[in-house]
């Protein structure tokens, strides 16, 4: 029998948003929840092919993780999911202690499966795998930007071995070319240098009940799995207020205004971030300041406020665009303390701006991400228009509506805040 509806879990929001952009590509009509709903929250999913819970799984303890990733697999079974898709990030961000694996082998007992495929390569946005290897645009995984990171520094680019360190079940790699599988492996990372590549491993994965992997092969997979297609949303399948952020009319005197909000460390967002405040007005974030985080931000919306005294023009607000600012927070408050203080102040500037009637916000990184969707209280987004290869525009299923583009740190080209305000909704 056919599946007809997919069931996806994402460990991060930007992921999430990624995912749901392919399979959006792919003719799918796609909502995404931030976060398990609640019953009371009366989200509709009766018209949707494919539901993605997106979760903030991906750097907290793993037997969290495996919770809440358990709790989103019973919710999706809930809504009638029959195949199941569980993504992390396409640099496969994890720890000697997980998260992946630990999550990957929970869902996979919790389902029944016993052989379990590893996809992460996105050949589109240059991220390959070979021999077991991971590569970041022709450089080993090992030797990219991703070795610093802040949370998860990946040193190690043999992924068989990264995901051996955590499961307790045979790891080893598979080449679609040669089409054989490791005979003592049940958890198997998979090889993919091209596109074609992944539609190979979708279709030796036609007959599996769970997947794990990057967004890039999951348009492939539902392909593969017969996941029913219908198309994009339409006018009239939103309401009023849906319609008017997609149509951009009716706006009030403020809320045509768009602004960026920048969080993300990565090399790729500090360009995006050098390159727009060349001809927009950039406020950067002082993290090291000792003024309370509701203080900078109070600080912040009033610079907003002169900006729009003056123009109407998209304003970008970063905190992570000056290296040795970075470096001084983190000596003065330490690591945790310094990124939970510019995400409170990210969750306060979002709201204020929201209660000031902007409607549209760019913004860059997950954990920032994440901070600004909790921040609005928005319980889920249908999927619209893909910006670049990974991010789509999104806009939420509540009143009033809001638009937003959630973009991984180091998803876009240089000019991507650009390329989001052209194809903005």
């Amino acid at each position: 029998m056919m599946s007809r509806r997919l069931g996806c879990i994402a460990d991060d929001y930007t992921g999430a948003t990624d995912l749901c952009s392919m399979l959006v590509r792919a003719g799918r009509r796609v909502i995404q929840c931030f976060g398990v709903p609640d019953p009371d929250q009366r989200i509709d999913l009766q018209d949707a092919d494919a539901v993605v819970v997106a979760l903030k799984s991906r750097s907290i303890a793993a037997d969290k993780a495996v919770k809440q990733s358990l709790d989103a697999l019973h919710f999706l079974q809930s809504w009638g999911a029959d195949r199941f898709f569980y993504k992390y990030c396409s640099t496969f961000d994890s720890t000697n202690q997980g998260n992946i694996g630990p999550v990957a082998d929970a869902l996979a007992a919790e389902l029944g499966v016993e052989q379990l495929f590893f996809c992460p390569a996105f050949p589109e946005n240059g991220r390959t795998v070979h021999c077991g290897h991971l590569f970041v645009n022709g450089v080993l995984l090992s030797e990219s930007g991703m070795r610093d990171h802040p949370l998860n520094p990946m040193t190690d680019s043999n992924l068989v071995r990264v995901l051996q360190a955590q499961t307790a079940c045979p790891a080893g790699w598979l080449s679609t070319h040669a089409r054989r599988e490791p005979a003592s492996a049940s958890r198997i990372v998979v090889d993919a240098i091209t596109d074609d590549d992944l539609q190979s491993a979708a279709s030796l994965a036609s007959e599996h009940l769970l997947l794990t992997g990057g967004s890039a092969i999951a348009r492939y997979w539902a392909e593969a799995i017969g996941i029913r297609r219908s198309g994009r949303w339409d006018a009239g399948a939103m309401n009023a207020s849906d319609r008017v952020a997609f149509n951009g009319t009716d706006r009030g005197a403020t809320s045509d205004n768009c602004v960026v909000l920048a969080g993300s460390c990565s090399d790729a967002t500090r360009i995006q971030v050098a390159e727009f405040e060349k001809t927009h007005p950039a406020w950067h974030l002082n993290v090291a300041d000792q003024a309370s985080p509701d203080l900078i931000a109070e600080e912040t919306l009033r610079w907003c406020e002169e900006q729009w005294s003056q123009s109407n023009q998209p304003l970008l607000i970063s905190s992570a665009a000056n290296p040795e600012v970075v470096a001084a927070a983190r000596a003065r408050w330490g690591e945790w303390e310094a990124a939970s203080r510019t995400e409170s102040i990210f969750a306060s500037v979002a709201s204020g701006l929201a209660e000031r009637g902007i409607r549209r916000l760019i913004v860059a990184g997950g954990e920032t991400s994440g901070t600004v969707v909790g921040a609005l209280k928005i319980p889920a987004v249908r999927i619209g228009y893909e910006i670049a290869p990974g991010v789509p525009w999104v806009t939420s299923t509540g009143s009033p509506s809001i638009s937003l583009a959630l973009k991984s740190g180091n998803f876009g080209g240089p000019r991507f805040f650009f390329d989001a305000l052209e194809t903005s909704p």
